[in-house]
């Protein structure tokens, strides 16, 4: 076999493994939802300091899939060091290097690979501004106000997809390709995540830190903003840079050119990104290592070897290793620790006065992310074993449906709090950093409240709508359908009661008394109707699992 078709050999068997990681679709799920929610709702604002600047001009456009190109460097991080480093966690590494595959066909065939499963995924990024374009078309009739077009203007759905396109393809495409690049040759040289963790760092601290130049020279004159657009990783500074001088006018209506600054800045990381790239070509030893696989600890204790011998408990602390060590959760865990930081790193100190404000601002900055958690992981909880071949071996055991429902869903409730719990800690200690953090058991108890307790309800509503459909992939349609209707039912005003929208408590605000007593007469309400809800699940479980 040639050269060029053992990279393509190596690049199909990569594709296949990566359609089937359900992570990958969660992925692009987060892109649509954020991108859509940013055009056709106020619920996510992805441009900073945005003011008056329409939400569908080009220059607004390509500075959001710019802003999650970098948001995402998690997303491709992981998508990379997967590639590169599953030979290694399967442990077929040496194995693989003693045919006569050679090192650079396989760096290459996994770096196409990779950057094809980020196309894909990227992509959702024009998906969610056309759709969001297109909900806002459908109920208001038109493309026009002051934050869709210029003075009032209505917009052309072939304006919309121009802009789009001309955005993704001039920012999102090369700087996915420059970092996907350089991550695959860090994966390449350490062979370890840890190391492609750490340079995906350092190009947002490189992005931070060119933002805050081009953010406060006030000299027009002065060389440092140029300089800073092109050694920014992700472009935003240079469409900063070259929109500056521009009138209201035409930053809302003009496309920002690719020949000049912003051409520069992403030609000039193509090239050092295939500078770096060709590290990764060079052959290395595969010599056997140390053994490094994890030791079994032996349980000490009379009370905790009870404790984890009892079935129940046994598959609650299963579901709850697999789901903290899962990726997918592990990916949106982090983006929305990092999402809630940042926000309160740079919120208002009245805005997170109290614990109150502080549990608010998470909330808000979160709850994207805990729906797609208990959308996803419901579906998981049911459709595991079928994925994982087990269905009928788990069957055959003396488990009732009841004991094998509740241990998965406490495993993955358990999960959730300790992330909830990190979500409150993050924002506290933010808060604490820049002066004047509250209480913070008050914000844990708050946070349980109005964190915790809507996760696990949306949780087990998530897992009946999957028990009743009876398929995965038709179930997460459904529940992601749901989610994008009740952000437009929201934003139109309808079904304000608390009553009838599910599992959303009474709002919490900065400087106000939080209504502990109505939120928890709420919580007990939705209770009671998830209470029922669990209760059908359990009665068709098996039917759903076992259809004979």
């Amino acid at each position: 076999m040639i050269w060029w078709q053992s990279a393509a050999a190596v690049c199909r068997f990569e594709l296949s493994v990566q359609r089937r990681e359900p992570a990958t679709v969660l992925y692009g799920l987060v892109f649509l939802l954020l991108t859509f929610a940013f055009v056709s709702s106020g619920t996510v604002e992805l441009v900073a300091d945005r003011g008056a600047l329409p939400k569908l001009s080009p220059l607004a456009i390509a500075l959001a899939l710019g802003g999650l190109t970098a948001f995402g460097q998690v997303i491709t991080t992981m998508i990379t060091a997967s590639a590169l480093l599953r030979d290694r966690a399967w442990r077929t590494d040496q194995l693989l290097f003693t045919t006569p595959l050679s090192h650079s066909a396989w760096v290459v065939g996994r770096w196409l690979a990779a950057l094809l499963t980020m196309g894909a995924v990227y992509s959702t990024l024009m998906v969610g501004v056309l759709a969001g374009a297109a909900a806002l078309y459908f109920t208001q009739g038109s493309l026009s106000g002051d934050q869709l077009a210029t003075n009032g203007s209505a917009l052309s759905a072939l304006d919309v997809i121009r802009r789009t396109v001309w955005a993704w393809t001039t920012i999102t495409v090369p700087t996915t390709i420059a970092a996907a690049t350089i991550l695959v040759t860090v994966a390449v040289r350490t062979r370890h995540l840890l190391g492609v963790l750490s340079a995906a760092l350092v190009l947002l601290f490189l992005w931070q830190g060119c933002e805050a130049i081009v953010r406060n020279t006030t000299d027009s004159a002065s060389v440092w903003p140029v300089l800073a657009s092109l050694a920014d990783p992700f472009g935003t500074s240079a469409l900063q840079v070259v929109t500056s001088s521009w009138s209201d006018a035409e930053r809302a209506a003009r496309l920002v050119p690719f020949v000049g600054l912003v051409g520069a800045s992403r030609l000039t990381w193509l090239v050092l990104a295939l500078g770096i790239g060709a590290m990764a070509l060079r052959p290395m030893p595969y010599v056997v290592g140390r053994n490094e696989s994890p030791a079994v600890g032996r349980v000490r204790g009379g009370g905790v070897r009870w404790f984890a011998a009892q079935p129940f408990f046994a598959l609650t602390h299963f579901t709850l290793r697999w789901t903290w060590r899962e990726r997918g959760w592990l990916i949106i865990a982090t983006l929305g620790v990092l999402n809630v930081a940042s926000h309160a790193f740079t919120a208002a100190p009245n805005i997170v006065a109290d614990a109150a404000g502080v549990v608010a601002l998470v909330r808000e900055h979160a709850r994207l992310f805990l729906i797609l958690l208990a959308t996803i992981y419901a579906g998981e909880i049911l459709w595991r074993d079928v994925d994982e071949r087990v269905v009928e071996l788990i069957n055959s055991t003396p488990i009732r449906s009841a004991q094998l429902v509740l241990s998965r869903l406490l495993g993955v409730m358990t999960a959730q709090l300790t992330l909830v719990m990190a979500l409150a800690g993050v924002a506290w200690a933010a808060r604490l950093l820049v002066g004047g953090a509250p209480s913070a058991p008050q914000v844990l108890a708050y946070g349980v409240l109005w964190l915790f307790v809507p996760f696990a309800l949306w949780l087990m509503m998530s897992l009946t709508v999957h028990v009743l459909v009876g398929n995965k992939i038709i179930g997460h349609l459904l529940l992601i359908a749901g989610w994008v209707l009740a952000v437009a039912i929201d934003a139109n005003g309808w079904a304000q009661s608390p009553w009838i929208r599910f599992a959303d408590l009474a709002p919490l605000g900065a400087g106000q008394a939080a209504p502990v007593v109505l939120a928890l007469q709420q919580a007990a309400w939705w209770c009671t109707v998830s209470a029922l809800l669990l209760a059908f699940t359990v009665h068709r479980w098996r039917r759903v699992t076992s259809p004979r």
